[in-house]
């Protein structure tokens, strides 16, 4: 594991967005931080169309408690390339934000990767940054 502490989207865009981009199909991944928010592991958990019901918070949250991390982000990926949250984005976010403070494991951000686009010159979109986490 590395020791760069990954609590910004340009740094988690860094670490999956070369391989997320060259997927068919949207894939989410949750990356698991221990407590200096250094990498302790990635782990998909949905491949296919986003919906809720397959990004239920049990299915984002149980690999950080098999592994005992102390915050994880959200990652999924656009391969429209247009990094824009969709509604059901926002309401798995907002779903997933409720679930960490249950839980006690901090939901440090939610990160879609996509292409550079005008909008989004970086080819990514962070719900912190957007002031949703």
């Amino acid at each position: 594991a590395s020791a760069v502490k990954l609590d910004d989207a340009s740094r988690i865009a860094d670490l999956l967005g070369p391989e997320m981009r060259l997927l068919a199909q949207e894939s989410a991944r949750v990356v698991l931080l221990n407590a200096k928010l250094h990498l302790i592991g990635v782990e998909e958990v949905s491949r296919g169309l986003l919906d809720q019901a397959l990004i239920a918070p049990r299915e984002v949250f149980s690999p950080a408690i098999a592994r005992r991390a102390y915050a994880v982000v959200l990652t999924h990926s656009h391969p429209s390339g247009d990094p824009t949250p969709s509604e059901a984005d926002i309401r798995i976010t907002r779903a997933l934000r409720e679930s960490a403070k249950v839980l006690d494991i901090p939901l440090l951000d939610h990160v879609i990767i996509g292409g550079p686009s005008v909008a989004y010159p970086e080819g990514w979109f962070s719900f912190k940054a957007a002031g949703y986490l």
